[in-house]
């Protein structure tokens, strides 16, 4: 089994590279025959990965310790179904996975397109094969998931005791499958701008490998040129704007199914006291969220086009570059691989493509010239510029500080840290300007000011946020960040009221409730935009109060003895200890006296793993949409005492419910439309409703609606 699987992939790499470059020559030399032998090139390609990928799993859930992966990642004792996700674990395995991820990603890329041929589609899709083909080159000539174990083992290694929980059977998968979906915005991107600059070429002299004999259903879809200034089709955003929706939705899921892992296993420091390989994959959620802000200024105004492919580009080449942190060897990590040449591969790729792209665009600048300009400070397109702006400065100082320790070593000569206090001084105003710019977008239009009616809604919102600021202060929060967030969020809210109320006294005059879900059903994109920065508050509200109203105390108690803690009653009962087949477990049971009355009893543990040898931290929580009061159990001493560390963290709760909220809006973004009536959405560049702010354009009336059905 491990041979055929070797083969698979040697078979997986062939058709790869044959997919990959037939439908790229297919695209620019307008030959359809090249474009489907490519599509079944590439579905070979991906029956011969998925068969790999079976036979790895396989040799996994049945323990085969003849296989090296096998025999470093699982054990005899290890269940089932930390068995399985042993897979994307090492390095190896999940390089596996990424690929099989990209390779299905690929073809249902191709599947809305594959009875007709557009010129943009099959070389994206030709480019994104030829990344397969990349990834599985890593593979065969790199680390090979199917070699085979020179040592007899009985047993193996098992799986590191802090990945053995819930949160990592689906944080990895669901990052890697984001790093894939990211893959394709990228590929239109470099596809557009290529195909533009040779239709252009085209206009001027014949294509000498046009087929004019070509059947009728097979021919080439060219990439239009539309009129005005702008050479470069709208087909590349229709095709887009799902995938990097998708992919934005997924990574920002991954990193808070990752943030969760290290809240509830490593012991809480704080936000930028975890691993900084987490910061690999924050950084092209960063640069994504602008590529989305890029897009629709793009669509509706025919603006800021050289920015967002260059952010397109970005972003997929962000995603390589944490792949590099986490398989180069350059940081000690839970998260990071053995140091491996493959690594340095992706920074590679990651240079190459970043420079090609730019080459492209700088190139392409003249196809790429903007329909209209930004004429006035208070519109959509100067909100969308300013957070686009504030959203890569804070990457950058995310991507400074996460490479300021493996960097100042052999650049200066001795290791820098950057703590939390660099953090949250330098990043809290650019926190509150993404808030300010949120605040007022839906109030605001596109291409103009506001109208008088507009400016009326402004200045209630802020009237009302400025009463609620004033009113924070005597209600007990007194923290000047706090108060500060407290007024931009009742901007932020007040703002989106009185702009659904504009919106709902401008639907007709059906009963309110009638009038209220019109509203909704009409706008829908515009308001699950406005959904996400709900959600984005949310999260705002968590990291505010969690970081401002942390505490922590450090205490020794006997058994019966109690301590007062953030006006608690923490009572220790006794130690628990229970020796296991794998492991030994010390508990310490605590009896906690809420402030309102309430007892709870929490159970913070010490594990240690026969296998590894190694003891981990089982922290316990009780969670309240007010605090979470999170205990951590360090150590028993000789006399029967244990040393524990107690912790308030406010608000906690609300920084997951801001990841459900935003999951909730991309998915109703994504949501396919009604296609009748007014319901109907316009795919028109320029004159769309945005899916963040609105261009307040009038409302349909219901009645109209009734009279016209």
């Amino acid at each position: 089994m491990r041979t055929a699987g070797e083969l698979c992939l040697l078979v997986a790499f062939v058709c790869s590279a044959w997919a990959g470059l037939a439908c790229l020559a297919g695209a620019f030399r307008q030959q359809p025959s090249l474009m489907k032998g490519g599509r079944w090139a590439s579905g070979i390609c991906l029956t011969a990965i998925t068969a790999a990928m079976l036979i790895l799993v396989s040799a996994l859930w049945k323990k085969d310790f003849t296989f090296a992966y096998v025999a470093q990642y699982s054990s005899r004792l290890l269940p089932w179904y930390y068995s399985v996700s042993a897979l994307w674990v090492g390095q190896a395995g999940s390089l596996l996975l990424w690929t099989w991820l990209q390779a299905v990603l690929a073809m249902i890329f191709q599947i809305p397109v594959r009875h007709r041929t557009s010129q943009l589609h099959q070389a994206a899709f030709g480019g994104i094969m030829l990344y397969v083909c990349f990834l599985i080159c890593a593979m065969v000539f790199g680390v090979n998931p199917l070699e085979r174990n020179i040592a007899v083992a009985e047993d193996g290694l098992g799986l590191s005791p802090l990945l053995q929980h819930p949160a990592m059977l689906i944080h990895p998968p669901v990052v890697f499958l984001a790093y894939a979906a990211w893959t394709i915005p990228a590929a239109l991107a470099i596809s557009v701008v290529s195909l533009a600059r040779a239709a252009r070429n085209s206009s001027e002299s014949p294509n000498p490998h046009l087929n004019p004999d070509a059947p009728a259903d097979q021919d080439i879809l060219p990439l239009s040129l539309p009129s005005g200034h702008s050479a470069v089709s709208s087909e590349w955003l229709n095709a887009a704007r799902p995938w990097a929706l998708f992919a934005w939705m997924v990574l920002g899921a991954g990193i808070l199914l990752g943030a969760n892992w290290s809240y509830e296993e490593l012991g809480w420091g704080g936000y930028w006291a975890w691993d900084p390989v987490e910061n690999g994959s924050l950084l092209p959620w960063l640069t994504g969220t602008v590529f989305l802000h890029g897009l629709m200024a793009w669509r509706l105004r025919g603006i800021l086009k050289k920015s967002t492919l260059v952010m397109a580009l970005t972003t997929f080449a962000l995603c390589n570059f944490a792949t590099f942190l986490t398989r180069s060897g350059i940081f000690s990590s839970l998260h990071a691989f053995s140091q491996s040449p493959i690594g340095w591969l992706f920074l590679g790729l990651m240079v190459v493509i970043t420079l090609t792209g730019l080459h492209g665009v700088i190139r392409s600048r003249r196809l790429l010239a903007p329909e209209r300009s930004i004429t006035h400070v208070f519109s959509c397109e100067s909100q969308v510029l300013i957070s686009g702006v504030a959203l890569l400065l804070l990457s950058v100082i995310v991507l400074v500080g996460t490479l300021s320790a493996a960097l100042s070593e052999p650049l200066i000569g001795r290791r820098i840290m950057l703590g939390t206090g660099f953090y949250n001084s330098v990043l809290l105003p650019i926190g509150l300007t993404l808030l300010a710019t949120m605040a007022f977008a839906p109030l605001l239009r596109w291409g103009r000011g506001p109208t008088s009616t507009q400016k009326k809604g402004i200045r209630a919102a802020s009237v009302t946020a400025l009463l609620v600021t004033v009113a924070a202060v005597p209600a007990g929060i007194r923290h000047p960040t706090a108060v500060a967030v407290v007024g931009l969020i009742a901007l932020v809210l007040a703002s989106l009221g009185i702009a659904f109320q504009m919106d709902v006294q401008r639907a007709g005059s059906a009963s309110l409730i009638n009038r209220m879900v019109h509203v909704l059903k009409a706008r829908r994109r515009q308001y699950t935009g406005f959904l996400m920065h709900l959600g984005f508050v949310c999260l705002v509200i968590g990291v505010t109060g969690s970081s401002i109203g942390h505490r922590r105390d450090d205490v020794v108690l006997g058994p019966g003895e109690t301590v007062e803690f953030s006006g608690r009653t923490v009572r220790f009962v006794r130690l628990h200890e229970q020796d296991t087949e794998d492991r030994f477990i010390a508990a310490a049971e605590l009896q906690i006296a809420d402030t309102d009355g309430t007892t709870f009893t929490l159970l913070p543990a010490q594990h240690l793993h026969h296998l590894q040898d190694e003891w981990t931290t089982e922290v316990a929580i009780h969670s309240s949409w007010t605090r979470d009061f999170y205990t951590i159990l360090l150590n028993g001493e000789s006399d029967g005492a244990v040393r524990l560390v107690l912790i308030e963290n406010p608000l906690m709760r609300w920084l997951w419910l801001g990841g459900f909220v935003m999951a909730a809006g991309t998915i109703s973004a994504l949501w396919p439309e009604k296609r009748r009536g007014v319901m109907e959405a316009q795919i028109h560049p320029v004159e769309q409703t945005s899916a963040i702010s609105a261009d307040r354009s009038p409302l349909p009336r219901l009645t109209s609606l009734k009279k016209g059905a």
